[in-house]
């Protein structure tokens, strides 16, 4: 009977090809979810490969700007020194920095931002990225002179409050921020 290791073998063979699954196994998900909640602070979009800040009640609320002058076009506003920086550890404000022992964060661009907005959830967001303030968030798309005719002096924000469209705000207002790093 030295055929019978080969029959095993074969029915197995049989089995992968038509899709079955051995006694026990799991089979992968078909159609995995797109976002993940990763339990640290932060949520992967698997369509995307981005990983985004999970806002919190501590932090929903802050607004920042772009930049610290009327008229100024510089990244040297809240938006980078109190948002960013402790994001990124150049600066801290309690001892910490970082986010999810991450230090890359950045603000998201335009096209990053809007592939999360989804108008058919409250406040234009799947709830999985936590507490959300309704209103603008920043991106760090500059507006084009063609577009408002502000060039470098105003940005485009994502309004995530399912009324606003999305547009242009000069670089001194407040708006919101959500952090992001990666893709694909």
């Amino acid at each position: 009977m030295k055929t019978f290791p080969y029959k095993i073998a074969f029915v197995g063979v049989l089995l992968a090809l038509f899709g079955a699954t051995t006694p026990g196994a799991s089979a992968p998900p078909k159609n995995p979810p797109r976002f993940v909640d990763n339990g640290d602070g932060t949520v992967t979009d698997n369509q995307t490969g981005l990983m985004w800040e999970k806002k919190t009640t501590d932090n929903v609320n802050n607004t920042y700007t772009w930049t610290r002058v009327s008229g100024g076009t510089a990244a040297d506003g809240t938006l980078f020194t109190q948002f960013l920086g402790p994001a990124t550890c150049t600066a801290s404000f309690n001892g910490e920095c970082g986010i999810a022992d991450h230090l890359d964060w950045r603000i998201p661009n335009l096209k990053e931002l809007t592939s999360i907005q989804d108008c058919s959830q409250p406040n234009c967001i799947n709830p999985i990225f936590g507490a959300t303030a309704a209103g603008f968030y920043w991106t760090s798309t500059n507006v084009a002179d063609s577009d408002l005719g502000s060039g470098p002096l105003a940005a485009w924000f994502v309004s995530f409050d399912g009324v606003t469209t999305n547009q242009g705000n000069g670089k001194l207002h407040l708006n919101f921020a959500r952090a992001v790093r990666g893709g694909k």
